[in-house]
């Protein structure tokens, strides 16, 4: 009888742990649960970023690839049928693009992503206040490239987020990436830097601390004062706000081009693709280049509507598809408006070549209507961001929008 007492007693002890060890687990993950900036419930829409993000890597080829492009909002020209269930309104067109978060979700079927070439990465020449919590290390005396970098070198591996140092060129007003300046660089002023917000999401308290530690372990061995740029709280909260922004303004302008009858053949999309100015490039699809230095390398490509989404450059005369994608990414287009009205007319070049017709997301057929509504959006996209200071197409919109996409 005691045996089976002492057994009954340890294992209601047993249960007793387990329990407490799930009412712990439970209250951990609401404690330290990241909030939802006031104001944003019901406007965002969870997206896993499609390829882990590098650490510092950015490239200004950032147009989606075909298989990305499903992991992207697209802008759609049946604006009625996005509200469908909800009261009528005087002017459906104006209101919805008051409210662009509420942009229905449509992806292209573009098939996986073609493995990508190698290009040359781009990246930030100086701080960038917006997207960027800074460590400021002023000073007069030169201090020699190694011995900042080196130091930098050893602590920065703890940190998640894109970081940088950034240096003043000594008696210059030059600044400049540390990591990519010849050895015999001197600076004056220092500079570090980490992206508050990338494809993995806003940074946090704890990874803002750590890089402070990194800052300040930097600042010591060089004898330098320091000066952040935010408090931790106000990198956490723009953070956030920058999360709110890259999902709702994180969208494609998309134009299908259908077959009538039969399918389009590989030589005629090649030469239907010449006569509309369209490349065959990076991905193994067409691109219409950009010759402006800001913004997208491409301004729009086109790609297979199927899959595999791109095309085999050794197979043009046995190669059919019934579909072709012309798609654009809008806040890192440069003019983003202007650069539609260029897709556009490629678009409807194609199609004549092809004896093709123009549809939109859900296959309907494509009107000048529609064609002007999904301006009409990109037009606002481009006034609303360029409002909180980022203007399409620079710098700091191909940081914010494409850093997930990179490979």
């Amino acid at each position: 009888m005691d045996l089976q007492v002492a057994l009954l007693v340890v294992g209601l002890l047993v249960i007793a742990f387990v329990v407490a060890v799930s009412l712990f687990d439970r209250f951990r993950r609401q404690r330290f649960r990241q909030p939802v900036p006031e104001g944003a419930a019901g406007m965002l829409r969870a997206r896993e970023p499609f390829i882990e993000v590098p650490p510092i890597t950015v490239t200004l080829d950032v147009n989606p690839s075909p298989g990305s492009v499903a992991e992207i909002k697209a802008l759609k020209p049946d604006m009625l049928a996005m509200d469908a269930g909800e009261p009528a309104r005087t002017d459906p067109i104006t209101e919805e693009l008051e409210v662009l978060e509420d942009v229905a979700q449509v992806p292209l079927n573009l098939g996986q992503a073609p493995t990508r070439p190698d290009e040359k990465p781009s990246v930030p020449a100086a701080p960038d206040g917006l997207l960027d919590f800074i460590l400021s290390l002023p000073g007069e005396g030169p201090v020699e490239r190694d011995t900042a970098l080196g130091i930098f070198k050893q602590h920065e591996y703890r940190l998640d987020k894109p970081r940088h140092l950034y240096g003043k060129h000594y008696q210059g007003a030059l600044w400049s990436d540390l990591a990519r300046d010849p050895p015999s660089t001197c600076y004056s002023d220092l500079a570090v830097a980490i992206q508050i917000f990338d494809g993995r999401g806003p940074i946090d308290e704890s990874e803002l601390n750590t890089f402070s530690q990194v800052g300040l372990k930097l600042a010591d061995a060089l004898r330098r004062p320091t000066k952040f740029s935010l408090t931790f709280e106000e990198a956490v909260k723009r953070a956030k706000e920058l999360q709110v922004l890259s999902e709702a303004y994180d969208v494609i302008a998309g134009i299908n081009v259908l077959a009538r009858g039969e399918p389009f053949r590989g030589r005629a999309i090649e030469q239907a693709a010449e006569r509309a100015g369209l490349k065959f490039g990076a991905r193994n699809i067409f691109h219409m280049k950009s010759d402006l230095t800001p913004g997208c390398r491409h301004l729009f490509s086109m790609a297979n509507l199927f899959q595999p989404g791109d095309f085999n450059p050794r197979a043009w005369d046995s190669l059919d598809t019934r579909g072709l994608a012309l798609f654009m990414s809008v806040p890192c287009a440069h003019h983003p408006a202007s650069v539609f009205v260029k897709m556009v007319t490629a678009a409807k070049v194609v199609a004549e070549a092809l004896g093709g017709e123009l549809r939109d997301q859900d296959g309907k057929p494509l009107t000048d209507k529609g064609l002007a509504i999904i301006r009409r959006q990109i037009e606002e996209i481009d006034k609303r961001m360029t409002e909180y200071g980022i203007i399409p197409g620079s710098r700091t919109a191909l940081r914010l929008f494409r850093e997930s996409l990179v490979a």
